[in-house]
């Protein structure tokens, strides 16, 4: 049985940690460890995670109580570390809570987890980036693993089909592509029925929120790109492994539920999006597109036009986000 390693970001989230680890300690599949990296500004999130592995909750809020309840018996099996401890020796404890010195964005924190599994992981293992807003079923862990071992191509990151938490019906998305006319990812997916099949799906991109790989992917295209604070670093990954000849697939039956971006302020909805979300999405796209492709007249012109759009909609702040992305990224 393979050994799979289970990434957790936790930022200011410990009530969504908590929910999504209750669902993990629940899954068929019994040989994996839990790394959280908590990017927090304070100890105040981690006091409440640990709290919760050692005298437990008599009661938690969730959308999904078939798969979080009965919560599991406490106290649990874990340790506390500081980011420099952490990578100073492996260690054998279903649940590592690492502190990290200063929060970097997604990629730093996960980098964390992932420089771990390098140096101290199993052969044959696997790295499980799940987002820490999520809630899995039982089986989306096998899932993954038996498509992945399964697979006729160079599988490098498997996705799953990420769920609206709230709308339990809904897919979020099933993956991502890559508009080279506007510059733009765009999902594959979005507010289909849970059960409707897209046939013949080819995918840029894994959805960050569940990011499946192998240690010999890691060993051969390594870690995220830190050049990111925020967003395009699932597109980045997927991008870099198909240069060594590594595929990006989805599966189907791995469902993930998903609250998006929380606590970053993102949706899909224009009017909910916080303008912290919008500076590092259009930060971040000059930079994949600086890395990928020339920044060329087609670029601006399509920036233009996004921000355009943003202005039809009154978005005054937002537009003049994308109008500042034009400049150079320093």
């Amino acid at each position: 049985m393979n050994k799979v390693y289970i990434i957790l970001l936790n930022f200011n989230g410990h009530s969504d940690t908590i929910e999504c680890l209750e669902s993990l300690f629940k899954i068929n599949y019994s040989n994996y460890q839990i790394i959280i990296i908590d990017n927090s500004n304070t100890l105040d999130s981690v006091t409440h995670i640990i709290d919760w592995i050692q005298k437990g909750e008599s009661e938690l809020e969730t959308y999904f109580s078939a798969l979080v309840y009965p919560l599991v018996k406490k106290p649990l099996d874990f340790v506390f570390l500081s980011e420099d401890t952490f990578t100073s020796k492996k260690y054998d404890n279903k649940l590592l809570i690492v502190k990290a010195k200063k929060n970097k964005g997604f990629s730093a924190g996960n980098n964390i987890a992932l420089r771990y599994i390098l140096k101290y992981g199993e052969k044959n293992s696997f790295s499980w980036l799940l987002n820490n807003d999520t809630v899995v079923l039982k089986n989306t862990l096998r899932e993954l693993i038996a498509y992945y071992t399964k697979s006729k191509k160079k599988l490098g990151i498997l996705g799953a089909k990420l769920v609206c938490y709230n709308k339990p019906n809904r897919v979020q998305a099933i993956g991502g592509k890559f508009s080279k006319l506007f510059y733009m990812p765009f999902l594959i997916g979005e507010g289909i029925g849970i059960n409707q099949v897209i046939s013949n799906v080819d995918i840029d991109y894994a959805i960050g929120a569940s990011l499946f790989v192998s240690s010999e992917f890691l060993h051969n295209v390594g870690i995220l790109s830190e050049d990111y604070f925020l967003y395009y670093e699932e597109l980045d990954w997927s991008y870099r492994a198909s240069l060594l000849g590594w595929k990006t697939d989805l599966c189907f039956d791995a469902i993930v539920y998903h609250k998006e971006g929380k606590s970053i302020g993102t949706s899909s909805d224009h009017k909910k999006r916080s303008l912290f979300s919008q500076y590092h999405m259009f930060r971040s796209r000059r930079i994949f597109c600086s890395k990928y492709y020339k920044i060329s007249f087609k670029f601006y012109l399509s920036t233009i036009l996004i921000s355009l759009n943003r202005l039809r909609h009154l978005n005054f702040s937002e537009f003049k986000i994308v109008i500042n992305s034009l400049r150079k990224t320093p």
